[in-house]
């Protein structure tokens, strides 16, 4: 059965991505995509099943089939090779040429010449509970968003005023995408990872400039270039890493054993797979290709910074953190990474643009996984994982949300989103429970920034990063809230009218929101604590679930600490019944109008007042955007050669 499933995990998402371009009825496609969607479900749920049913590790081997896998990747590895060389020649862009090239010659002297010797080929496929978690993540929010984007997509070519639709070749790719990701978090075999992460690069580019505009193609080309720069990285790690070790099993290499019995060779190689994670997961100064992607449709936006492309990142780095656990080389990684969350967190303050708040934010939160990762210890590991799982539903509906108003009120600008709670009630709570969900406990997110925050208390300059951009990111998401929460006193609320997947998408990714956060000990004690021991990494403290919450234990089994998430969930229910009833046994008379710096006009409509000239005024709120500190201009250069130079001295430290 573990073989059909996994064939069906990346063949079921691909074979519906060659139906959605072959067949141009909408109605029939948005059929295909609604199936593959709950096909994707079932296929998930099965290897849930397996998995626990085999005790925590699924081995699956191919080499008994009639056809060599490992030969049709690498066929396709080489038509991957010319088609990226064929962007680079009809987009006159040399440096994508240049990498590409660069990237052929170590890819052709390892794999096909055997200059490195004999390459044996690992098991192809061994999950684990780290894998299955980013298979749930893979195979849940994005077949999701894939069925949201069958109501935005017709809206959005409609904007556009496409004369013929491209929603053929945009689902074919998202299906792919899908495919790609399955494969990589499931595959043992180093060099099959590669060919997967670059597959995710062509797909990032195709979908950033789907909508064919200068814009999208140069921010596109900017994905691929950079992109490109963290696959020759990758290629390079896997011929150091195979001379060093003699293999490409990802279970062997990235074992907490691995670092005490390699050779000099295998730290170099394990800082050049983080290098490639750090540009996958758009790590400072890599960032720019991630903020570039905001012009691409919300669907692609959704899925690059919630569940996929930028996951493939942090899922790298987390997976190989027992093999540099308590090295120089995981410290300057949680350094690297703390310092993105700190810069990160600090330049969303600056934005008004909705979209670059939910991106900077990404950028910030996966680098608190990559800081996570690098401090390696027990507990920072179990934080990574369960960010992961937090971010992901949260930012996928936060991003599904912004593309909705965007359609509704025809700007991203959150200064444009006054009075939303009026206009777009449904989604305007969806939205605030997403944005709160980022900030406030009892929701998971914050949880993993206390764990982030316990782990790091040996270290304190990643403390000090982690503490600040905690701070930072307290500033931006309660400015949005506010302002969207600002409506008139006696508001009159519209009813809103969303095709039905939008609608869905948006209702089933908050219940995936508050699930996750209310049923935090069920899924951390059922799959984060497995995947912990199976890490094998000891320490001074480790992380524990009880009926109450996480906690934190020392070896000798005492109690250090904790937070009871439960007990905060049955406040907010409290105050959610309370609140209501007590403003509904409220007197009208007893409700005073709010002074609006002058006289209150007889009839209120809105936030309103009669001026000294007899004029009525409405009320404009505005939020400070600190632009003379926070401000791109600013911040952007000096936190990039900062990082620049966190690197730089990881490559040194890791060579001398």
């Amino acid at each position: 059965m573990e073989p059909y499933l996994i064939i069906a995990a990346i063949l079921v998402p691909s074979l519906s991505a060659a139906l959605c371009y072959l067949i141009r009825k909408a109605a029939i496609r948005n059929f295909i995509v609604v199936l593959t969607s709950i096909a994707m479900f079932a296929v998930a749920g099965g290897l849930v099943k397996l998995l626990m049913e085999s005790g925590g590790k699924l081995t699956v081997d191919f080499e008994h089939m009639p056809l060599d896998i490992g030969y049709i990747i690498k066929a396709l590895d080489f038509c991957l090779f010319l088609y990226i060389a064929y962007i680079g020649f009809r987009f006159r862009k040399p440096l994508v040429i240049i990498l590409t090239m660069f990237q052929f010659v170590l890819w052709f002297l390892f794999e096909i010449y055997g200059l490195f010797g004999t390459v044996h080929e690992p098991v192809a496929f061994v999950i684990d509970y780290l894998s299955l978690i980013m298979v749930l993540l893979i195979s849940i929010i994005g077949p999701i968003i894939t069925v949201f984007a069958i109501g935005y997509m017709k809206e959005h070519e409609h904007h556009l005023h496409l004369k013929i639709s491209r929603q053929p070749r945009f689902f074919m790719i998202l299906f792919v995408f899908l495919g790609a990701m399955n494969a990589l978090v499931m595959t043992n075999n180093l060099s099959w990872m590669y060919f997967f992460w670059e597959v995710t690069t062509l797909c990032s580019f195709l979908l950033i400039s789907h909508d064919g505009n200068s814009e999208s193609v140069r921010n596109g080309l900017r994905a691929l270039i950079l992109n490109s720069i963290g696959g020759l990285a990758f290629i390079a790690a896997i011929v150091v890493i195979y001379t060093a070790k003699g293999t490409l099993s990802i279970e062997e290499i990235s074992s907490a054993q691995a670092f005490a019995s390699s050779t000099a060779l295998l730290p170099v190689g394990l800082g050049l797979l983080c290098f490639a994670g750090f540009t996958k997961s758009a790590q400072f100064p890599f960032q720019s290709w991630l903020l570039g992607a905001m012009v691409a449709p919300t669907p692609v936006s959704a899925l690059l910074h919630s569940s996929t492309m930028v996951k493939a990142g942090v899922y790298l780095v987390v997976r190989m953190a027992p093999a540099f656990s308590g090295t120089l080389l995981g410290k300057i990684v949680a350094v690297v990474g703390g310092f993105t969350f700190l810069a990160g967190s600090a330049l969303a303050i600056s934005q008004r643009n909705a979209k670059r708040v939910l991106a900077y934010s990404t950028i910030a939160n996966l680098g608190l996984i990559i800081c996570c990762a690098g401090i390696g210890s027990n507990v920072a590991l179990g934080a990574a994982i369960l960010l992961i799982v937090f971010h992901a539903v949260s930012k996928g509906l936060l991003f599904l949300c912004v593309g909705t108003i965007e359609h509704g009120i025809g700007s991203r600008d959150i200064e444009d989103m006054q009075g939303l709670m009026r206009r777009m009630p449904f989604t305007t709570v969806i939205t605030v429970i997403g944005m709160i969900s980022m900030l406030l406990p009892p929701f998971g997110v914050l949880v993993t920034k206390w764990l982030a925050i316990e782990a790091a208390v040996d270290s304190p300059l990643v403390l000090m990063l982690i503490v600040l951009g905690s701070a930072f990111t307290v500033v931006f998401w309660a400015k949005w809230i506010g302002i969207v929460l600002t409506m008139s006193y006696r508001a009159k609320y519209n009813i809103e009218k969303l095709p039905v997947t939008v609608k869905g998408s948006l209702a089933v990714l908050l219940l995936a929101v508050l699930g996750c956060s209310i049923g935090i000990v069920p899924f951390f004690n059922s799959f984060v604590k497995p995947q912990l021991m199976q890490f094998g990494i000891l320490g001074n403290s480790r992380l524990g679930g009880d009926s109450l919450g996480l906690h934190l234990e020392g070896m000798n089994g005492a109690l250090m600490g904790g937070f009871a998430s439960i007990l905060f969930f049955a406040i907010v229910i409290v105050l959610m019944i309370t609140i209501p009833a007590f403003l509904r046994i409220t007197k009208p008379e007893s409700v005073k109008q709010p002074y609006l710096c002058g006289e209150n006009t007889a009839e209120m409509k809105g936030l309103e007042f009669t001026s000294p000239g007899d004029k009525v005024e409405p009320v404009v709120v505005r939020n400070y955007y600190l632009s003379g500190f926070f401000g791109e201009n600013n911040l952007t250069l000096w936190t990039n050669i900062v990082a620049s130079a966190i690197i730089l001295i990881m490559f040194g430290a890791v060579i001398g």
